[in-house]
């Protein structure tokens, strides 16, 4: 047990005294950071490898976002007609 600790980047001397509960949140802890950082890295070499492919690169805030660079503006009618189903769906009176 002292190896593993040990190995996921914890002070030994530490160890002696953890509980086992401490010692097992701690581990838990450490393993969501590795899986998160191995993600992390999973995604920056799939899209190194997809934008070296591209032909076109695409706006910065779009790739890293999703979203274009500003969103559509929504007209008055629109918006009215939002908020009148949702006042329909929620059993709103006039009043």
């Amino acid at each position: 047990m002292l190896s593993e600790y040990v190995a996921a980047g914890f002070d030994p001397a530490a160890f002696w005294g953890l509980t086992p509960r401490l010692y097992l949140v701690q581990m838990r802890g450490a393993g969501e950071r590795l899986k998160r950082e191995h993600e992390g890295r999973a995604w920056l070499a799939w899209h190194s490898a997809a934008l070296e492919r591209a032909k076109k690169l695409p706006a910065l805030r779009r790739f890293v976002t999703g979203r274009a660079a500003r969103p559509q503006q929504q007209s008055r009618e629109t918006l009215q007609a939002m908020c009148d189903a949702l006042a329909a769906a929620w059993g709103a009176k006039e009043g």
